[in-house]
């Protein structure tokens, strides 16, 4: 996770470059990814290397060679090393030589010098990389390349390195407002890591999205894997599900590449090439990141233009594709049975169908999607609509529908939503079979970790419905069916801590973590001794700055006791007046504190630019002096600390030092009968108080909200009564609907050939008749070519199944009906005001009545 520091460079290096006059902000997010993925080169080079290859900064072999010829001088492209270049940032560098190499990079490493690695698999993508920023930017340009050497200076393992990379690349991800054209939009990470979470794809089978955009479904995935491999007591989560220190413990005897299990295509090259830089700052070797149209012809071929077939390719498929109207029927693919076709083409160009139809094409048989649809697909009327619904109800198994808020992609959209999850079956149906799906299981979030407005401000430690979804469908997908529609509600714990990043300035202050440089961790673990933290206590991070507070306070009290005593002693001594004795301790006191606050400017140990924790609570112990002077002045003389050094200790550099040890305490003396020998000394005071410094500094970070790793089960949500108090009430979430259920009848109906009623019970001890079912299809020939019900027989079915409602799947059409009398007054009592107010209106009807003349 990005510490508030880092946020800011992050933030401050976007910022340059969006008012640089970069328009488009995945243009200016693009060219920041060149900056840092040329960062990332010169440490791929090195294993590279390493592993006996030529460095791709040396001359080819051909080059070489045309030197020779030519008696010039054999090239050498140490010039496109970051570390020149960070030292020689310009833009005659950028454009004349280092994106010219850039450019043609995958044809010195092409996969006969290099094989199946980064480098070696380039294959073209950044054959069109230009650097595009204004060369008047100059200055700009000197700021962006020393923001992002910065930024990573103080990192020195590879591993880290990529953490802190993919975390960047996120963070500028958040940044984008609007993601381009064509109805793209930036999913939410915690609705990814949701999906991924349902899907829960088995380690090491493939997983495609066709639409990957930044590559979000894929990358999440991955993390999914490592967090259900990582030891629960080392795993952290933050509130919302984001992961740390996710170490994995793959089982025994599995062996995977983790490039060869995600596949993604997208027909924007500009986001291909954010996808693969993004996969390869988080870590992966080799992504499988294309440049396809998915739903057209080209899908199919290889980037040479070979056939490669895609169908039945795939274990999974998360995605959340693009719904923008209709696309181009002339390009769409002919492969036989991809997409349904009637007489004239296909029978529908509208993406969000398409997308889906692709889907099952894509999958194995036993292969498994996650999909985000636009909700007309779940009741659209149109023939496609209901075509793809039966397609997945009939023909498939429709595990679930999980009903989004319709405005959880704000900024973005307010598009409602909802996922699908369903398993592709394979097989056609016979046109009177039963359906694949016997019911399906609907959820329906209204609060998740974001409001749901424009802002969609977090919502910390509050319920989140995607935890309590989460757990409910594993029920269902357990056979559990009574856990899956429960009332009762799954969340997590939530707390607020406080965590601090080892960077250069922290080991300036405590080198003692060295171990740990690069790093993140909570205050609590970075110093236990110092801080026993407790998630359950209602102060949550302010836990922190309270110990620091009770312990050190009170030294930081006792010296400015000290001098108070003493400055008053000395004025007594010069035969001051009571007024005057306190206007000379105010000023030695004001005097110290500035000498402090000088010190901080010159040798800032405590923050003093972002939540100046630390800081705070230094002040707030300052701050009690003024209220406390009065009783120094008429109360004995502190012993002293013997935490306190009674002797003037050296001066403290930054990041060094802790509280010397003084000598025994001395014996309290009262201002009244005793005299105070010692004279005030402001110096040695501010450096007393400045070698306690260090124990404030360790109250800086930035606090963060996280979640247990394990969930537990509650009574309901919290809902809050008409008196304002909030209490856990149980409530409907999830419900199961039958796809089709036929309608219990006394009699069968009227025998259309006889004419003769059937007086026979359509079920028998609650089951249908099979007999019954053969008269429907033989006699009463109630089913339709495509194996649905006609729709003047659907009387024939529950009227509450999905196939009597045109296979609508709306989860609100099916939430059950839940009275909810709440609290309620006695029904006598209302019954008598009903009548009182009767009264009062039939004598007001009569007084009208008299008004108009028409009374007898």
């Amino acid at each position: 996770m990005l510490s508030p520091q880092l946020r800011r460079k992050v933030h401050d290096l976007w910022s340059d470059f969006w008012s640089s006059g970069l328009s488009n902000p995945l243009v200016a997010i693009e060219q920041i990814t060149y900056l840092l993925f040329i960062r990332q080169l010169e440490a791929l080079d090195r294993d590279r290397v390493k592993a006996g290859k030529p460095s791709i900064y040396a001359a080819t072999a051909a080059e070489i060679e045309s030197a020779k010829k030519s008696k010039g001088a054999i090239p050498s492209f140490d010039t496109c090393k970051w570390s020149y270049i960070s030292k020689n940032p310009s833009f005659k560098l950028l454009n004349e030589i280092v994106f010219p190499w850039l450019r043609i990079l995958d044809q010195r490493v092409g996969d006969k010098t290099n094989g199946n690695t980064t480098l070696g698999r380039i294959s073209g993508r950044l054959s069109d990389a230009y650097f595009i920023l204004d060369v008047n930017k100059t200055e700009m340009l000197k700021r962006a390349v020393s923001a992002i050497d910065d930024l990573f200076k103080q990192l020195d393992t590879r591993s880290v390195n990529a953490d802190i990379m993919g975390d960047i690349f996120e963070y500028l991800l958040e940044e984008v407002k609007e993601s381009g054209k064509n109805g793209q939009f930036r999913t939410p990470r915690q609705t990814i890591r949701f999906m991924a979470q349902l899907l829960d794809p088995e380690l090491g089978k493939t997983v495609l999205d066709p639409a990957c955009g930044s590559g979000g479904f894929l990358l999440n995935c991955l993390l999914h894997w490592k967090a259900e491999n990582t030891d629960a007591e080392v795993l952290r989560l933050e509130w919302d599900g984001t992961a740390h220190r996710l170490l994995p413990s793959w089982p025994k005897g599995v062996a995977f590449n983790p490039s060869r299990c995600f596949v993604g295509y997208d027909n924007d090259r500009t986001m291909v090439r954010i996808a693969w830089m993004n996969l390869i700052l988080h870590g992966l070797e080799t992504p499988e990141i294309h440049q396809r149209d998915s739903l057209s012809k080209r899908l199919d071929t290889d980037e040479h233009g070979k056939d490669k077939p895609q169908s039945g390719t795939y274990d999974y498929i998360l995605a959340n594709p693009p719904f923008t109207g209709s696309v181009d029927e002339s390009d769409l693919s002919d492969l036989a049975g991809r997409f349904p076709r009637g007489n004239k083409g296909p029978i529908t160009t509208k993406s969000e169908l398409l997308f889906v139809w692709l889907m099952l094409d894509l999958l194995k048989v036993g292969g498994r999607t996650a999909v985000i649809v636009p909700d007309g697909v779940l009741f659209g009327g149109t023939n496609a609509h209901i075509a793809l619904r039966r397609t997945l109800l009939f023909e498939n198994t429709l595990e679930a529908v999980i009903s989004l808020p319709a405005n959880m992609f704000q900024p973005y959209s307010g598009v409602k939503t909802s996922i699908l999850i369903f398993q592709k079956i394979g097989d056609k149906v016979a046109a009177t079979a039963d359906p694949r799906t016997n019911r399906v299981w609907f959820y329906e979030i209204s609060d998740e970790a974001y409001s749901l407005d424009q802002k969609r401000q977090a919502q910390y430690g509050q319920d989140n419905d995607l935890w309590d979804a989460l757990e409910k469908f594993k029920a269902w997908l357990a056979g559990d069916e009574a856990a899956s529609i429960a009332t009762t509600y799954f969340q997590p714990d939530y707390w607020e801590e406080r965590w601090r990043s080892v960077d250069d300035a922290t080991l300036q202050i405590f080198p003692d973590l060295a171990g740990d440089k690069g790093h993140t961790h909570p205050l609590h673990e970075l110093w236990p001794q110092e801080f026993a933290f407790d998630p359950q206590d209602p102060r949550g991070a302010r836990q922190y700055d309270e110990a620091v507070i009770d312990t050190v306070g009170p030294k930081v009290l006792a010296i400015y006791q000290r001098e108070a005593l003493a400055a008053a002693q000395a004025a007594r001594r010069n035969g001051d007046a009571d007024v005057a004795i306190r206007t000379a301790v105010d000023k030695h006191l004001k005097k110290i504190t500035g000498q402090v606050n000088k010190a901080l400017r010159e040798q800032p140990i405590l923050d003093t630019q972002d939540d100046q924790f630390g800081l705070a609570a230094f002040k707030s112990v300052q701050k009690q002096i003024d209220g406390l002077v009065a009783g120094w002045l008429g109360a004995p003389a502190p012993a002293s600390d013997p935490t306190l050094p009674t002797e003037p200790p050296a001066p403290v550099k930054r990041g060094r030092g802790r509280p010397p040890k003084s000598a025994a305490p001395a014996t309290p003396v009262s201002l009244a009968t005793e005299s105070i020998t010692a004279e005030p000394n402001a110096d040695q005071a501010a450096l007393e108080l400045q070698a306690l410094l260090p124990a404030f500094a360790k109250l800086d970070g930035y606090n963060i909200w996280r979640r247990s790793t394990s969930v537990r089960q509650h009574p309901g949500k919290r809902q809050t009564a008409a008196d304002g108090t909030i209490a856990r009430v149980p409530t409907t979430m999830s419900w199961i609907v039958p796809v089709r259920v036929w309608a219990e009848r006394e009699n069968w109906g009227v025998d259309p050939t006889t004419q003769q009623a059937i007086a026979k019970p359509t079920h028998i001890n609650g089951v249908v008749d099979p007999t019954y079912l053969t008269w429907l299809h033989e006699t009463l020939e109630i089913f339709g070519d495509d194996g649905l019900v006609l729709a003047e027989h659907r009387d024939r079915l529950d009227p509450d199944c999905l196939e009597a409602l045109d296979l609508n799947l709306s989860a609100g059409r099916h939430k059950p009906f839940v009275f909810d009398a709440g609290e309620h007054r006695d029904p006598a009592e209302l019954i008598k005001e009903m009548q009182v107010l009767h009264g009062q209106m039939q004598e007001r009807l009569e007084k009208l009545l008299r008004m108009v003349g028409g009374a007898d």
